[in-house]
């Protein structure tokens, strides 16, 4: 059930806050919406409603309000999150006779993963219900809802997730067999497709880096060293460089065939500005861009 906290959500921080469901239609008497006395809280809505199929629709929204049990789920949205709870059944008055029902709990705005419910990873088929007018409505996508909430996928996208999983694993032999040159192309592609500019000439006359590239929108500077094959050693002398240089947020090293020293002791350092990318990370990046076609290229 989607519930709009107060006029264009004015409710909502002091409801997330406080773990309340807060509704108006002050014009009800609490007390003849306790008796659920449905035929006689329509005439009251009669009397501020534009016609009967009006009064009838505030009608309903009230009796969701007092008759949802503490197994229907509430949602709502608020800031850039979608936030859902469920709610113990008793109503209670507040001053100026807006309604008010106590969340089981708190509300969350995670799913049971503990991962954030941005509204720009929902749909837009449900971010749809924000548009109702009026206070509260069923959501007609359910299962979707449900399965976003329980950190799951529809058959349909679980299906697909799958298959994007299957194509990077199937990268991974075709990127470990590239040369040298072919590796700092793939790198070069990978960081002009998320939106990179190059600021030097890949494998130019800089003997510290591959990449020396810039963000357009923010201005930040990267730098980018591409081996295909790597050490602790080499990846320490090129930490070290990195540290005398200036300018740049973040280095990435780049390598398709780390050896197994390498891949422990990048994953403990403590250094979170300079990244070791490995094949597994380089497939992942290359199926998003869209570059399977290039890699099958160079392979076939």
């Amino acid at each position: 059930m989607f519930i709009k906290l107060g006029k264009g959500g004015c409710w909502a921080h002091e409801c997330l806050e406080n773990g309340t469901l807060r509704f108006g239609y002050q014009e009800i008497p609490h007390a003849v919406c306790n008796l659920r006395d449905w035929p006689e809280i329509r005439r009251l809505a009669r009397e501020f409603s534009a016609s009967d199929v009006a009064a009838a629709n505030h009608t309903t929204q009230i009796r969701h309000f007092y008759e949802a049990d503490k197994t229907v789920l509430w949602i709502t949205f608020h800031g850039d999150r979608l936030w859902w709870c469920f709610s113990s059944p008793e109503v209670e008055a507040l001053q100026g006779n807006e309604k008010s029902r106590q969340v089981i709990r708190q509300w969350q705005d995670c799913d049971i993963g503990a991962v954030p419910l941005l509204k720009s990873r929902l749909s837009s088929k449900l971010l749809s219900v924000q548009g109702f007018m009026q206070t509260i409505c069923t959501v007609s996508e359910l299962d979707y809802l449900l399965h976003k909430i329980n950190g799951t996928s529809e058959p349909h996208v679980a299906r697909a997730q799958t298959a994007f999983e299957d194509l990077q694993v199937a990268l991974i032999p075709i990127i470990k067999s590239l040369h040298q040159n072919d590796l700092e192309i793939l790198t070069d592609l990978i960081f002009r497709q998320a939106g990179w500019m190059r600021v030097g000439v890949t494998g130019g006359t800089e003997r510290d880096i591959d990449l020396d590239l810039i963000s357009p929108v923010t201005n930040e500077r990267i730098a980018v060293q591409v081996k295909s094959r790597a050490t602790p050693a080499i990846w320490n002398d090129y930490r070290e460089r990195y540290a005398d240089m200036r300018g740049f947020s973040r280095f990435y090293f780049v390598t398709h065939s780390p050896n197994v020293a390498l891949q422990k002791e990048a994953l403990n350092a403590e250094d979170k500005n300079y990244i070791l990318w490995g094949v597994e990370q380089l497939a992942l990046q290359a199926a998003r861009c869209g570059l399977t076609g290039w890699l099958l290229d160079k392979a076939s």
